[in-house]
């Protein structure tokens, strides 16, 4: 797999390694996050029933597909070796691999979609990052750089921007890509 993208799942995973401990466990990592993005919609309806089961099966599945030798836990190397499966498969067969990115990608852009108007603006991202456990003082400032890259108005993103900026970051190993900054900056 090339450097740049192992670099951006290094940087990935320590995204999601919630309490830096250099293993993602479901109980200790991403169910705490799924609890977050279940509460902020508060007495909202959900965009899918049972949303809280729904990120709970999401989170496990993805994590018991990433825990290459079964111990309950991902570490770094397992989680680039897991994507490096998925980067394989979307060479092999990109138009599948992105009708399932449209898919999952879709599904958890409603997720975030607070007001469900289509759009993800800064507070929706910046609720993601602060389930991680990050600030999120620099979400805004990210997000537009991505935008004005890509000639898009600045202040919020839609559907199909998302989905191409998450296919950059999984995919394109162009460093300087919009989508490679999807998650923040990258340590140079």
């Amino acid at each position: 797999m090339h450097p740049e993208l192992k670099r951006r799942y290094r940087n990935l995973f320590s995204f999601y390694d919630k309490n830096s401990d250099g293993q993602l466990v479901f109980e200790d990592d991403l169910a705490p996050v799924a609890d977050a993005i279940d509460a902020r919609w508060g007495n909202n309806k959900r965009p899918f029933p049972n949303l809280l089961k729904l990120l709970y099966a999401t989170y496990q599945k993805e994590n018991s597909n990433r825990d290459l030798n079964n111990d309950g836990q991902v570490e770094p190397d397992e989680f680039v070796e897991a994507h490096e499966r998925v980067v394989n498969n979307f060479q092999a067969v990109p138009d599948k691999a992105r009708a399932f990115i449209r898919q999952a990608a879709g599904g958890f852009f409603s997720c975030l979609d607070l007001d469900q108007d289509g759009w993800l603006v800064p507070d929706d991202l910046a609720a993601y990052a602060e389930a991680y456990g990050h600030p999120s003082d620099w979400v805004e400032t990210n997000l537009n750089t991505m935008l004005e890259m890509l000639g898009k108005p600045l202040g919020r993103i839609d559907l199909e921007t998302f989905l191409l900026l998450i296919e950059q970051y999984w995919f394109d190993p162009s460093p300087n890509i919009p989508g490679a900054r999807l998650f923040g900056r990258l340590p140079e």
